[in-house]
């Protein structure tokens, strides 16, 4: 039995001692680790994001990095008497964002890198809706029984361009986990014309809310830890 524990253990050893870097023609695919810290225990929340990299060369790799999102939140607030509903929608929101990898020696395990890449959002409106209202709604002032609120937001354009310099540490063959921080040298972000519909004592209000936009040059940004996988 302890011989056979040996050998087991010697070749896991052996697996991490000679973990391969990709050459030309791999791909890797990889996700961030989302772990979370909070007043309760350590937890770990899905990806919603995945990266995808083509290697050239045994040093230059092309990726794209691409994520989705939508969904509906309901919760209510309550005085410890009256109540209201509220539900939060999230419209489908796609981010793809391209680039362009340099990888350098580093060690047998070890992958530097630096590189370039254009971010690429779209997003789908946003709305807010409250009904059954009988307490104040917090910003929104103070909503009467059975009056209702709802605001929705114009859907949004984003844009931009940065540096980043990252590593991947490869475990074994064909497993890796990377980390990444970025330079952002612009962003910019649009939103189109939303509109807010409040209905009290039988009166319905709509306001328009006007399209907006936003820019700014230089910024630092952390892509976290990731884990990948070569094939």
């Amino acid at each position: 039995m302890k011989k056979t524990l040996l050998v087991a253990a010697f070749a896991l050893a052996g697996s991490f001692a000679f973990a391969q870097k990709p050459t030309a023609g791999n791909k890797t695919a990889e996700v961030n680790l989302n772990f979370q810290t909070g007043s309760s225990a350590l937890s770990y929340s899905l990806p919603a994001e995945l990266r995808l990299r083509y290697f050239l060369s045994d040093n230059a790799a092309v990726r794209i990095r691409f994520g989705m999102a939508s969904g509906t939140e309901k919760s209510s607030v309550s005085n410890g008497t009256n109540s209201a509903d509220i539900t939060n929608k999230t419209g489908f929101g796609l981010a793809l964002t391209p680039g362009y990898e340099m990888h350098f020696e580093g060690t047998d395990k070890l992958s530097p890198y630096a590189g370039a890449q254009l971010g690429i959002a779209l997003g789908g409106k946003q709305s807010v809706e409250v009904t059954n209202a009988s307490v104040a709604i917090p910003n929104q002032g103070n909503i009467t029984v059975g009056d209702s609120y709802s605001s929705t937001s114009g859907s949004v354009f984003g844009l931009s361009l940065g540096l980043m310099m990252g590593a991947d540490y490869y475990i074994t063959d064909g497993v890796y986990l990377g980390g990444e921080f970025g330079l952002n040298l612009f962003t910019m972000a649009n939103v189109g014309e939303g509109k807010t519909t409040t209905k009290i004592g039988g009166q319905t209000l709509d306001v328009k809310d006007p399209a907006s936009s936003a820019s700014a040059l230089f910024g630092i940004s952390t892509g976290g830890l990731r884990l990948g996988f070569v094939f």
